[in-house]
């Protein structure tokens, strides 16, 4: 393990409860099946499977992808990260599966040490290539969220699904914390970073924190004829749901 992800796990731990409050319960993991679920506290990013490690976040998307594709895996996804469940979920079920990070300062639509570099803003592929796009507390760290969707929406082909997560806050619109001018990162108040698996604890900018109140609204401005919040609950332990945005082209 390199030292990177040992700081982002360090963190991690520390919004945990004391250790005689976490909970073991059983439970159905949507990846991997019966298993059991240790909540180090009752929250969905705080709770995890003991079989496949993965946390309540990152699962509940494969519920909504289960329910969007109804057995029908014969079809083309795009994830936008190079690890995680949901990732492991599309490549064992569809026929085809892109995946991708982004890389600053390298050739976008090109390898990087074997994975491709993507701008969501800026993707490289055609329009209507999948027919899936999902993605994992990414497009907080979006400069421009909107262009991003909008760049979702025109790769996706018709009655394609959009399935994310992002923080979610109960603020009346969402607020900006960060822009990008003159490739510099100009925070408005204090900076705030989110750990990054790949590059470690606090490496990764904040640029929205957005509301729950008007995530399907600005999803929705850029094309989606359907968006929906979904609530996804895995396990008991978990406290609250965890809130999944699915779109619709």
């Amino acid at each position: 393990m390199n030292f990177k992800r040992f700081t982002s796990i360090f963190r991690y731990f520390s919004w945990a409860d004391p250790i005689y409050r976490w909970r073991i319960i059983k439970g159905d993991c949507p990846l991997c099946g019966k298993t059991f679920f240790l909540s180090f506290k009752a929250n969905p990013f705080l709770t995890r499977c003991l079989r496949c490690k993965c946390n309540i976040t990152n699962l509940s998307l494969i519920p909504v992808i289960k329910e969007h594709s109804k057995g029908d895996y014969n079809k083309s996804a795009y994830e936008l990260s190079s690890y995680g469940c949901t990732l492991d979920f599309l490549r064992r079920h569809f026929i085809k599966v892109q995946a991708s990070e982004f890389f600053p300062g390298s050739d976008l639509g090109q390898l990087k040490d074997g994975i491709l570099n993507q701008d969501v803003q800026n993707l490289t592929f055609p329009n209507n290539s999948f027919d899936i796009i999902t993605s994992n507390q990414v497009f907080e760290h979006v400069p421009d969220d909107i262009k991003g969707f909008s760049e979702c929406h025109r790769v996706l082909r018709t009655s394609g699904a959009f399935i994310f997560t992002v923080p979610l806050y109960d603020t009346p619109e969402t607020i900006r914390k960060a822009v990008l001018m003159d490739n510099k990162i100009i925070f408005h108040g204090e900076p705030e970073y989110h750990d990054s698996r790949l590059d470690g604890a606090k490496s990764s900018p904040v640029f929205h924190r957005h509301s729950i109140n008007d995530i399907c609204a600005r999803v929705k401005s850029t094309g989606f004829s359907i968006v929906e919040l979904r609530k996804v609950v895995i396990a008991k332990s978990q406290g609250e749901p965890q809130h999944v945005i699915y779109a619709i082209k």
